[in-house]
């Protein structure tokens, strides 16, 4: 089936308007909130994503987070994790009053930074009826040797910020043509897929005219306090389905597979994605082919 897209917007607790897309599918039918990838607008991959739940017959909606692409929030790129797993607590709200979808059978879809926002939104909101987390990236510690100084930084921006000096900001690209790898999942990556990260930057400018390639520094400051793992258990008895790449550089499979067993849910699936790694996972695949299984688990789970 065609799914129509529908602009659509929604509050925030704390009066932020944030701005996505509604792909329909069924009236009355399921829905999945669809959640992207680090620092980036919704048109790069998760709208694709949507679309697709969208043809298949399953509402979907995604937004562009709070401070990116077209929703509200100052500074600009100013990530903050938890408050992404608030907002998402919005987003069922508003589909849940839209009057569109079933309200009773709503799901999380994650995707590589995402599942760690998503982890942290289904462990505490119940309304949530299935998760999908693919490629999970549960800890965003800082690089061990940057830490220190990272945090120093942050603390200095809290002073001159005080004094009226603007945001201090960290691009993603240094002036070496380097991507940061201030992130200690991200120094684990070879010398060889690092060199792919600086391509992935200036790919996303042109699928997304919103995308910015920096971010402040207080979002590695709040990461750095951030500790979603501390949520897993707290997920079940939410149906949770976990999509792992076969050869991840930056979570071990055999981790991503520890937290699964974890979870005391019926209706759990794990699901290895052969021959991939985290940095090769989209290419050479359809959708169809990566999302097929998601949506029988869908159905499974939601009973469609």
């Amino acid at each position: 089936m065609d799914a129509q897209r529908r602009d659509v917007e929604f509050q925030t607790l704390d009066g932020l308007t944030l701005r996505g897309w509604l792909f329909t599918g069924t009236k009355g039918g399921p829905a999945v909130v669809v959640n992207g990838a680090f620092n980036t607008p919704k048109e790069i991959f998760a709208s694709e994503v949507a679309a697709w739940f969208g043809r298949q017959g399953v509402n979907a909606l995604v937004y562009d987070a709070r401070t990116l692409g077209v929703s509200d929030g100052l500074p600009r790129n100013d990530l903050d994790p938890q408050k992404f797993a608030e907002d998402i607590h919005d987003a069922v709200t508003f589909l849940q009053n839209d009057g569109w979808v079933d309200p009773h059978r709503i799901a999380l879809w994650g995707f590589f930074y995402s599942t760690a926002v998503v982890l942290e939104a289904a462990a505490f909101d119940k309304r949530v009826a299935a998760v999908i987390l693919q490629g999970l990236m549960p800890e965003w510690s800082l690089n061990p040797p940057d830490e220190q100084a990272v945090i120093e930084r942050a603390i200095k921006d809290r002073v001159n910020r005080q004094k009226g000096d603007a945001p201090d900001y960290v691009p993603l690209i240094n002036e070496k043509g380097e991507h940061f790898l201030l992130f200690e999942n991200l120094a684990r990556l070879s010398p060889e897929q690092k060199t792919k990260l600086p391509d992935w930057v200036e790919l996303a400018k042109k699928l997304a005219p919103t995308f910015n390639d920096r971010l402040t520094i207080q979002s590695f400051y709040r990461h750095a306090k951030w500790r979603p793992l501390n949520f897993v258990a707290r997920v079940s008895p939410t149906p949770v389905m976990i999509l792992t790449p076969e050869f991840d550089e930056m979570v071990s499979p055999k981790f991503q597979r520890e937290i699964f067993d974890s979870i005391q849910s019926k209706g759990k699936r794990f699901e290895i994605l052969k021959g991939k790694g985290h940095t090769n996972l989209l290419e050479n695949v359809s959708l169809d082919d990566l999302l097929g299984s998601q949506l029988a688990f869908l159905k499974d789970v939601l009973e469609f």
